[in-house]
């Protein structure tokens, strides 16, 4: 800015000996010059700030299949609680209406006797020997401390209840009424063996939804958890403490089988008289 002071003022003192015209001329030459100049060097250092983008945070890919996995557990595990209780309200009723009204529906009045006692077999077989054979299984997978063949496991279970377990439990109690309204009239005024019967299908019914159903999803997450470690290379990985506690779950199961089966061949009440 002094520069262009000094310069308008040595131009002023000179343009006194120079003719008018060739002052204007020099004048206009020169300020278009330096005007010139001035817009270069302005432009050259004056140069925008880029504009400012702030990083957008994502959560983690990791963090976002597991919560999707989890979601997708516990979905499937309320769709099965859904049907479950559906299936206990509806042999609930079945039991319920025999035990107290009468012989229903009435059609079961005429079906052989022979084809409840083959279901009722068969459906025995099935109820009894899964639950003891899983039970035995189970028991082998924990102390494997494989967590592939621990994780196969409990993806695999409620497969195996849902297609063995309560159908078998289902058939088993249909053809047991069955019986007791081809035999004697009606599942109320049965022998007191037969209530017996019921009653602890239904105690073990309770006992395997509060304690085995209930640890399924727990279980299969934690198994999950171990699977996650193996694949990062850690070894000497233990089964979930909540795996192994099922053990004593099982066991009990297997003692209503075994209950469940003493009363249906000793008849208590009849054992020392026809």
């Amino acid at each position: 800015m002094k520069s262009k002071i000094l310069l308008l003022g040595l131009l002023s003192t000179a343009s006194a000996f120079v003719p008018s015209s060739h002052r204007a001329a020099q004048l206009q030459s020169i300020t278009a010059k330096h005007h010139v100049q001035f817009s270069k060097t302005t432009s050259e250092n004056f140069k925008p700030k880029p504009l400012a983008i702030w990083p957008v945070k994502k959560a983690p890919v990791a963090e976002v299949v597991e919560v999707v996995e989890e979601k997708d557990i516990w979905g499937e595990k309320n769709l099965e609680l859904v049907f479950l209780a559906i299936w206990l309200v509806g042999l609930s009723g079945f039991i319920l209406e025999n035990n107290f009204v009468g012989p229903w529906p009435l059609f079961m009045k005429t079906v052989p006797e022979r084809v409840f006692f083959l279901s009722h077999m068969i459906g025995g077989m099935l109820f009894g020997g899964g639950i003891i054979l899983t039970t035995c299984i189970e028991r082998l997978v924990a102390n494997s401390q494989d967590a592939k063949i621990l994780r196969f496991w409990f993806d695999k279970v409620p497969t195996l209840d849902g297609l063995i377990v309560v159908p078998a439990l289902t058939i088993s109690m249909i053809s047991g009424t069955g019986l007791s309204i081809v035999r004697y009239g009606g599942l109320n005024i049965a022998p007191p063996h037969v209530d017996a019967i019921f009653w602890t299908l239904i105690a073990f019914m309770t006992w395997w939804g509060v304690t085995d159903l209930s640890t399924q999803t727990k279980s299969l997450e934690a198994v999950n958890e171990m699977y996650e470690k193996y694949e990062l290379g850690e070894e000497n990985l233990e089964t979930p403490k909540i795996v192994v506690d099922r053990h004593f779950s099982n066991v009990i199961s297997c003692f209503f089988v075994l209950t469940l089966y003493a009363i249906m061949v000793l008849k208590p009440g009849t054992l020392f008289w026809r």
